[in-house]
């Protein structure tokens, strides 16, 4: 099965189902000028918001404050996305892959994403795979983990972002997309002092991750395998942000 068949099964079946995948080979707000008719775009780290603001996108920054997503829906608003990385569970994910998300579950709910736009989306950005994806509060780091989160819920990947968005897309009875690529993948462990350095909005300091280094000598090969894997997520976000200023603009 190509990629387009498995994407165009995913919006043809129920919001959520198992699925195989088939590959090919401090809160703040951004927009570079007040637009009627505008997306607001859900992040959890700044320079995810800085990449997808634009004068038909506000970007709402969450960081460690997610009491920021219940900022309002203007009534301009013509719909929410979740747009930045997140960590992949489905073991054929890699770093770099790009998810159009076909619903988003939190464990309990799902919300579906809105299809005509998710549609558009995906034959937008180049290899995009829809499939669901997971919400969480908190960020999960062990690989076990995510093997287990794979196996009991089926999601290709995990984000601490997306259901807020969809929650509030639902509260305000406005479409929503969620647009993800994968950072961390199935394969790869969080260590300790990659999260040392880490400031509130998602940018890292170099102290502390050398402070944590020093106890931790043993994690210097797996945070440089890590900060190449974030490399390759942020160039495909930097590169989805033409692909997006057409793709985002409702029809």
């Amino acid at each position: 099965m190509t990629l387009e068949a498995h994407n165009r099964r995913m919006l043809d079946s129920a919001p959520w189902r198992s699925w195989r995948l088939r590959r090919r080979r401090s809160p703040g707000c951004w927009q570079a000028e007040e637009k009627p008719g505008g997306v607001v775009a859900i992040v959890g780290m700044r320079f995810e918001a800085r990449i997808i603001a634009s004068p038909a996108v506000r970007a709402v920054f969450l960081g460690s404050d997610l009491s920021a997503v219940a900022a309002p829906v203007l009534p301009t608003d013509q719909g929410v996305v979740s747009f930045g990385v997140c960590g992949g569970l489905a073991p054929e994910l890699r770093a770099g892959d790009c998810i159009v998300a076909s619903a988003i579950y939190d464990g309990e709910r799902v919300w579906p994403t809105d299809r005509a736009w998710t549609q558009r989306l995906a034959a937008l950005i180049p290899n995009a795979i829809v499939a669901p994806l997971l919400g969480v509060d908190a960020p999960v780091f062990e690989v076990a983990e995510k093997g287990r989160l794979f196996k009991r819920h089926g999601a290709v990947a995990v984000d601490m972002e997306s259901h807020l968005a969809a929650s509030l897309a639902s509260v305000h009875g406005v479409p929503f997309v969620s647009v993800r690529v994968v950072l961390d993948d199935a394969h790869c462990k969080v260590v300790a002092s990659a999260m040392a350095g880490r400031r509130a909005d998602g940018s890292v300091s170099a102290a502390g991750v050398l402070a944590k280094l020093g106890a931790r000598p043993g994690e210097i090969a797996p945070l440089v395998r890590l900060a190449a894997r974030a490399n390759s997520a942020r160039s495909t976000l930097a590169r989805l942000r033409p692909l997006l200023a057409a793709g985002l603009r409702r029809a």
